[in-house]
């Protein structure tokens, strides 16, 4: 496939969201502050970890479920490609390496 390929691009992005340690930030972002089922902008996530955003499109979401046992699933949808992709992932890794710190 060609390099440029905007749907290698997507899928780039959003595997290296669910992939990358820089990253979990957004992902903590995602699992915390956002409901089950709440589409959110990958930018956001990526602005929530501190990355570069300016590559990414404006109608790449994202959106979790729970998948029991301590997982959930993260699935990303591009409105102008129409096409998505899923991740499983481990939540309470997330949690354990990201614990809530108490508020004074």
């Amino acid at each position: 496939m060609d390099a440029d390929d905007p749907l290698d691009h997507l899928s780039n992005l959003c595997a290296d969201l669910v992939s990358l340690k820089r990253l979990e930030p957004g992902l903590v972002h995602l699992f915390r502050e956002r409901p089950t089922g709440m589409w959110v902008p990958v930018a956001d996530l990526y602005a929530a970890a501190g990355a570069d955003t300016s590559d990414i499109p404006a109608g790449l979401s994202a959106a979790w479920l729970p998948a029991g046992s301590g997982y959930g699933v993260v699935s990303f949808f591009d409105d102008d490609q129409k096409w998505s992709m899923s991740a499983v992932y481990n939540a309470d890794r997330l949690f354990k390496a990201h614990p809530l710190t108490a508020v004074a």
